[in-house]
């Protein structure tokens, strides 16, 4: 597995030469961004990964932002999830789990061990039984996002 920040986004610029895509200085400020945030155990929107660009002094349109994180999902590089109507953005290099507020729209990374047997059968059952409704997957990453709410926000909402 890799684990250093460095090998992890050369390793998806990698991905992204294997699929004919050029490493843009575009592609590499954002999986930069992602990288950053893969240590931090966070995502980011799009708007954050714009902020962190211009922040280091790059002239980045959001709409580029918005482009390349729909190239990096759609390789398989990155993932996104939902979180308050808008989506998220994390490397999609190491197996994780998410648990989102659905108060405050904050998320965390779940550790996988304790979540990867509930997972594989909890995986295995929605594949059967989107199979006997006709859906196949596509070969998604089979990630879990749990929603509730965070300490600081069942404790404002009591």
């Amino acid at each position: 597995m890799i684990t250093s920040r460095a090998d992890r986004v050369d390793a998806a610029l990698d991905q992204l030469r294997r699929a004919g895509l050029r490493t843009t200085l575009a592609r590499r400020a954002v999986l930069d961004a992602l990288g950053d945030a893969a240590v931090e155990r966070r995502h980011l929107n799009a708007g954050e990964v714009h902020r962190r660009l211009t922040g280091r002094g790059l002239a980045v349109e959001l709409s580029t932002v918005h482009r390349v994180l729909g190239q990096l999902v759609d390789l398989g590089v990155a993932h996104a999830v939902p979180v308050g109507g808008a989506a998220t953005f994390g490397l999609a290099d190491q197996p994780h789990h998410h648990a989102v507020c659905e108060g405050c729209g904050g998320m965390r990374q779940l550790p996988v061990p304790p979540v990867a047997v509930a997972v594989a059968v909890a995986v295995a059952a929605s594949v059967a039984a989107a199979r006997e409704v006709g859906v196949e997957l596509d070969g998604g990453s089979g990630g879990v996002v749990v929603y509730g709410r965070c300490a600081p926000c069942r404790t404002t909402t009591s």
